[in-house]
């Protein structure tokens, strides 16, 4: 009897903490179907905003610095000093689902658009995110494909989980933070260097 009432408090004590473990996988998984099937909704949902952008204003900054370091070396060739605005510009056009969605579906085309921005002080231009969602099948490669992309996925701590993956050769990670019932991502960190 009593052997029988210790197996029953494991398993009541095992699910739940199963859950937690499984918990950011299915964030992941959501987040994945909403930027391949381009639903705008999803992704507005799964991302914590003022964070995200705060975060990838910092990426660009980073590298902004990179780009001043290495065009100090060169004769000819100056950066615009208003590279902050320039950094704040680009992170409000990324941090919205359209821009996360386009850099989703078009990671090479985004990247050399923002080195170009920042190598030839030029303007950045508006993008043009896909518009109509696309069917996503959950049959064939679409999860298999997923997995094979994917580098590494942890908790940092029991609050924070951490995913590295590759979208179309570019090396992207990702920060989800715990906040109440639910699992937002918070941070991404661009393949810019």
């Amino acid at each position: 009897m009593k052997s029988e009432n210790m197996r029953k408090f494991s398993i009541s004590l095992c699910i739940p903490i199963f859950a937690y473990l499984i918990w950011p996988y299915l964030a992941l998984l959501k987040l994945y179907v909403g930027l391949e099937s381009a639903d705008k909704e999803i992704v507005m949902e799964e991302i914590h905003w003022p964070p995200f952008r705060k975060e990838i204003e910092k990426d660009l900054n980073r590298y902004v610095k990179e780009v001043i370091n290495k065009n100090l070396k060169q004769e000819n060739i100056q950066l615009s000093f208003s590279s902050n605005s320039l950094t704040r510009q680009i992170a409000e056009q990324i941090a919205t689902p359209e821009g996360m969605i386009y850099f989703y579906h078009y990671p090479d085309k985004y990247v050399d658009q923002i080195r170009k921005i920042f190598e030839k002080a030029a303007k950045p231009k508006q993008l043009s995110p896909p518009t109509k969602e696309k069917p996503l099948k959950l049959e064939g490669p679409n999860f298999p494909n997923l997995w094979e992309r994917i580098n590494y996925l942890f908790f940092t701590d029991i609050s924070h989980f951490k995913a590295s993956f590759n979208i179309k050769n570019k090396p992207f990670t990702i920060i989800w933070k715990r906040r109440g019932f639910d699992w937002k991502v918070e941070t991404l960190h661009l393949p810019l260097i």
